[in-house]
């Protein structure tokens, strides 16, 4: 049976490769354990807790001071949102307490992406929106007001994958009834991470 301080030791370790969200979990934990142990094993626990609370501020994004910065351009005219060159648009949201990344949709356009942000965005009227336009493209990202990202949109080139021999092959064995080479490439991409 592992001791508290062992268990301790064990969040710690644990601590510098964690994300906001499981670190929000370890000082759960280690609540928890704090009242039932004794006085050394609780300086060590309070010493963990400050350890993971910074750990924690060092992942949130601060939010910009506005009144530092010079007012925002006024955005071109709609004729002027469309690009010169052939991408799409990423809609990327985020979850409001821990910024994990919750969806990602991509569409054609500057409006039509602002458009989808828009209507799935929880507006909270402390948000802060970050726009911006440059060489024919646009982004924005809007910001609780902790400096969390909630949403993001930017331009994203359209890429030009390259099948490689080995899974055309895969998928023309699949097309052929025979779906144990497609299974294949899976199993192995799996047994290597």
């Amino acid at each position: 049976m592992s001791t508290a301080t062992d268990i301790l030791r064990s969040i710690e370790q644990r601590a510098e490769r964690a994300i906001a969200q499981e670190l929000h979990q370890m000082i759960q934990q280690v609540l928890g354990l704090r009242t039932a142990l004794i006085l050394d094993d609780r300086a060590h626990a309070d010493a963990l807790l400050l350890k993971l609370d910074r750990l924690i501020d060092d992942q949130v994004v601060r939010p910009i001071d506005t009144g530092t910065m010079p007012p925002m351009p006024p955005l071109p005219d709609l004729d002027g949102l469309w690009p010169p060159g052939p991408s799409d648009y990423e809609v990327r949201f985020f979850d409001r307490d821990y910024g994990d990344l919750e969806d990602v949709t991509v569409v054609e356009s500057f409006p039509l992406a602002v458009q989808v942000a828009a209507d799935r965005h929880k507006a909270d009227p402390a948000d802060l929106t970050e726009a911006g336009w440059a060489d024919g493209r646009g982004t924005l990202t809007v910001r609780s007001h902790y400096g969390t990202v909630l949403l993001r949109i930017e331009a994203i080139e359209k890429p030009m994958p390259v099948v490689q021999a080995h899974v055309a092959r895969a998928c023309q064995a699949l097309e052929n009834g025979e779906p144990a080479p497609a299974q294949q490439l899976f199993t192995a991409l799996r047994q290597v991470a």
